[in-house]
């Protein structure tokens, strides 16, 4: 997993009068690298078009510090990988400055089946120079989650780290040979909601937030016993729906959108969903494309995700 940002900064120093005494202002760029294997995360700074004016010049002080809280407690998340923190060199080496961290979570430090931790991180800076020193400048918040997770399948690493202030999206082609039927079927769900089955007056399902809509939420069936019991509802549910289509031969399987392993899905009761025979082998490709993505992404159960559908090459 990976995050990507930048913006511009400044630390300011001002007299009692609320004037301008010193300003130190550059562009932050911020990488975040979250492993797929183990609890751990690398975040990379870099700092270039640093100005400065007033008291403060290329030889003032400028200190960059990592502040961190973590969930269930402050166990949960630590700073590591830095000679220190705060770490301070002159303005003029700001210039064009690259420095790196990590950001880790032991095991048994996170709560509930998948050891979920999370961690809010802040960058922050002050400048000394000319006799006179700012306050620290925050940043903005970002934030990670860490788990070790048993419900992404033998294929995929039983701990991990994602940047968690995104909704992820996962997509399906109309173009591609081997998921058409089943990307077909999603979008029209998601965009002529009123053209699938079973019919009902003012159907909206869900999955597509960028028209405004909620997104999915991942069901894993063996969470625990609710879990189980809405698997359990949505299978029903969409087996009783799809009684009601013509299966054109044994080759077709009866897919549903939202996805069985969603808290959406056809047991929820309110009638906002899909079911459509398509080819089994292009349902069956569509599942393993959407398991897999679960495990590379690290969907937990209760996490939520958008889909989009592309009508398109590439």
């Amino acid at each position: 997993m990976s995050f990507c940002r930048w913006g511009y900064n400044t630390a300011t120093k001002l007299d009692g009068q609320g004037r301008i005494e010193g300003q130190v202002r550059f562009r932050e760029t911020e990488v975040g690298t979250g492993s797929g294997q183990i609890r751990d995360a690398t975040i990379e700074v870099h700092t270039d078009q640093v100005t400065a004016s007033g008291v403060f010049n290329d030889s003032a002080l400028m200190s960059f510090e990592v502040k961190q809280a973590g969930w269930p407690s402050a166990a949960a998340c630590k700073v590591t990988d830095t000679s220190s923190n705060p770490f301070t060199t002159t303005v003029g080496d700001w210039r064009d400055e690259y420095i790196a961290y990590g950001l880790v979570s032991a095991r048994g430090t996170g709560r509930g089946v998948d050891d979920r931790a999370t961690c809010v991180y802040q960058h922050n800076w002050k400048v000394t120079g000319g006799g006179r020193t700012t306050p620290w400048s925050d940043g903005p918040d970002s934030g990670i989650r860490f788990d070790s997770s048993k419900s992404l399948g033998s294929n995929f690493y039983d701990a991990g780290v994602v940047f968690d202030r995104a909704i992820p999206q996962f997509s399906y082609n109309t173009q591609e040979a081997d998921t058409k039927g089943v990307a077909n079927h999603i979008a029209d769900a998601l965009y002529r909601p009123e053209s699938t089955y079973p019919t009902k007056a003012g159907k909206v399902i869900p999955g597509d937030i960028h028209a405004g809509l909620p997104p999915l939420h991942r069901n894993w069936a063996n969470y625990d016993d609710a879990a189980a019991e809405v698997a359990r509802k949505n299978r029903n549910a969409k087996d009783a729906a799809c009684r009601g289509l013509n299966r054109p031969d044994d080759t077709h399987q009866c897919d549903e959108f939202p996805f069985a392993s969603t808290q959406e899905g056809a047991g929820k009761g309110d009638g906002n969903f899909s079911v459509r025979y398509v080819p089994g082998a292009e349902n069956e490709q569509a599942g393993r494309e959407l398991g897999n993505w679960y495990g590379t992404d690290r969907i937990l159960h209760s996490d939520a995700y958008m889909i989009y559908v592309h009508s398109g090459a590439g």
